[in-house]
């Protein structure tokens, strides 16, 4: 048989094991074409066409005969988890064939198992805990401090395409796809004894819905409109006179107008635990004053900066441009303990008590952790802000409103510190 031929049907009879193996992934592997061109070399993902080498496929599956569907597996889930971007750094290639490789080993299936899985899954579990989370990103960052001598043995262990001739992904084709997976693993939770963890935790990361935070600052922020009497333009005689006469008719209701000498009053709450960084919380600082500056143009409204870790540390009211300057230009973090979100709320009810808030609108804690919540709902809105490039949940009470932004959703990606 001709050589081109034979890694054909090859590369068919892999596409068609893959399927069979993982059920999940079958509309994503049929939605890229597969080529065979002559000569040698590894498997390439233009985002339509994983292409293979004629020589190279037939050599592989003499020697591992799992190898060919491997590869193939290996393009399809770099396209499912978004990882198609051409030109990468060598850390965040290395990063994303490891986070691939792992979701693999872990599966484990009759099809795509080979050689040396027990070695690859220890140096991806090393490797994940330094990072905090199975995100490339994170996982670039640990890779980028590594040896040389261990990134050379992890090229051998985890690199299994050629990303130097990838193509730009369909972003909405293939988000949609991995949606599909993410669904359609989900659904095969029952069978598969816990194997598909470590692809549905990178599944979530990659699915994660993107916040625009300063939509959400302006919904929480907004102005409200107070209608009451006006009791200066009110005339009682011609009101009670109808209701005398026809029983619950006035012949005039009351006039009514907008309370627009009201002065409304919020609170930021920062956690100023030990791994809270400055940048972030100046910069959400200066959107949120410039966003309620824009809500209540004429109206007046006071801003609180509340300091707490574990105790509140300070308390700085901002009711101008120039409060916020002052605040921002010389401003530190106080504390350093542990996160404990109590004290704020027990600090905001006894002023709310004791008349140091006339019209508190809500409060907003910005803070990157876990801490001890109140037992009981406030009497004003409140709504957390989770400043958290590691991808954890965080659950809040039904009470409260529950916002997740990365650093560069603040920040802006050129801005983004090391999270190391």
């Amino acid at each position: 048989m001709d050589p081109g031929d034979a890694a054909t049907e090859i590369v068919s009879a892999a596409a068609s094991r893959l399927c069979l193996d993982m059920r999940f992934l079958s509309r994503a592997v049929l939605s890229l074409r597969t080529a065979v061109e002559p000569g040698e070399g590894r498997p390439f993902c233009d985002g339509r066409t994983v292409t293979f080498r004629h020589d190279t496929v037939i050599t592989s599956f003499r020697n591992e005969p799992n190898s060919v569907t491997r590869d193939l597996a290996h393009c399809v889930l770099h396209c499912v988890l978004g990882h198609g971007s051409p030109g990468n750094p060598p850390e965040t290639d290395l990063a994303e064939d490891m986070l691939v490789e792992y979701v693999l080993d872990c599966l484990d299936t009759p099809h795509t198992s080979v050689p040396g899985r027990d070695d690859r899954m220890f140096a991806c579990e090393r490797q994940f805990a330094k990072a905090g989370a199975p995100s490339a990103d994170l996982l670039s960052q640990v890779v980028r401090d590594t040896s040389p001598w261990q990134l050379e043995s992890h090229r051998k262990m985890f690199v299994r395409d050629d990303h130097s001739r990838r193509g730009a992904l369909d972003d909405s084709v293939w988000r949609e796809l991995s949606q599909q997976v993410m669904a359609e693993v989900e659904g095969f939770v029952r069978d598969d004894e816990g194997r598909t963890g470590a692809l549905m935790s990178i599944l979530r990361i990659r699915n994660r819905r993107r916040y625009d935070y300063r939509s959400f600052l302006r919904k929480f922020m907004a102005s409200r409109t107070v209608v009451r009497e006006s009791q200066t333009e009110f005339d009682p005689i011609y009101y009670t006179y109808g209701l005398s006469v026809y029983g619950n008719m006035p012949l005039i209701d009351s006039l009514e107008q907008s309370d627009s000498g009201r002065v409304e009053e919020f609170v930021i709450a920062i956690d100023t635990s030990g791994s809270t960084m400055r940048g972030p919380v100046v910069r959400f600082l200066e959107e949120a004053f410039d966003v309620l500056r824009q809500t209540h143009a004429g109206r007046g409204a006071n801003l609180h900066v509340i300091q707490c870790d574990d105790m509140v540390r300070s308390d700085d009211v901002v009711t101008c441009e120039g409060d916020l300057r002052r605040l921002v230009n010389g401003f530190e973090l106080r504390g350093g303990g542990g996160t404990d979100f109590r004290p704020v709320f027990d600090y905001v009810d006894r002023m709310v008590e004791e008349g140091g808030f006339r019209d508190l609108r809500g409060l907003m804690y910005f803070t990157d952790g876990f801490g001890t919540y109140p037992t009981r709902r406030p009497r004003y809105d409140t709504a957390f802000v989770f400043c958290d490039d590691r991808y954890r949940d965080h659950e809040v009470p039904p009470w409260a409103m529950r916002i997740v932004v990365r650093t560069e959703d603040i920040m802006g990606p050129a801005q983004t510190p090391n999270t190391q």
